[in-house]
């Protein structure tokens, strides 16, 4: 059972995760590019929100380098990485200086880098919120096993609209018109991506 969410996330709070969303992997991944189209919107929102994104590379020389579309929302280079889990020393160490206790994940692949991410940063006693519509693996009934191990684990599964909206908050926020038009944009690649990998 999921523990109760004790603070709420708000973009000052919070740091979006996108876990080894590489090249190599693009035609391997069931849905890949419903989870690029997802991912961009969750980064999307960030921006508008000033959100910190953190980024990972996993083994880069042999997998390559993070998908073109995802590029133009980092301000800092991915993190390159061996192991199978995102919470390394430097990424924690720079979570707790920035106060950050709630995590959004995103990415590849979900029964390997995003479970074990999302498991190590649980332990570390963050607030992770994997969404379930912008993360995948090579073999689908997989990506669902790692899921629920998440939820059940305290972990907190969702979409990324559900989240974006949790993160405005209220719709007289200042930059609601803004997500609103964001929403509307990916509205179709929403509904093709959640009824693809949710449904």
């Amino acid at each position: 059972m999921a523990r109760p969410v004790l603070t709420r996330f708000t973009p000052s709070n919070t740091t979006i995760l996108v876990c080894d969303m590489q090249e190599r992997f693009s035609d391997k991944i069931y849905q890949f590019k419903h989870v690029t189209k997802m991912s961009e919107k969750l980064l999307s929102a960030a921006a508008v929100f000033s959100i910190p994104i953190a980024t990972t590379e996993q083994n880069p020389k042999a997998f390559g380098p993070t998908v073109e579309p995802l590029k133009k929302f980092l301000h800092e280079s991915p993190i390159p990485k061996t192991a199978f889990s995102m919470a390394q020393p430097a990424l924690l160490e720079d979570l707790r200086r920035r106060a950050c206790n709630h995590v959004a994940l995103i990415g590849i692949e979900a029964h390997i880098c995003v479970l074990h991410s999302a498991l190590d940063f649980i332990r570390a006693g963050l607030n992770v919120h994997v969404m379930a519509d912008a993360v995948s693996s090579c073999n689908f009934p997989e990506r669902q096993i790692a899921l629920n191990l998440v939820r059940d684990s305290g972990g907190y599964v969702t979409t990324t609209e559900s989240f974006i909206f949790g993160l405005l908050s209220d719709a007289t926020n200042p930059k609601a018109k803004t997500i609103f038009g964001l929403v509307k944009d990916y509205s179709e690649d929403t509904k093709l991506a959640v009824n693809a990998l949710c449904g």
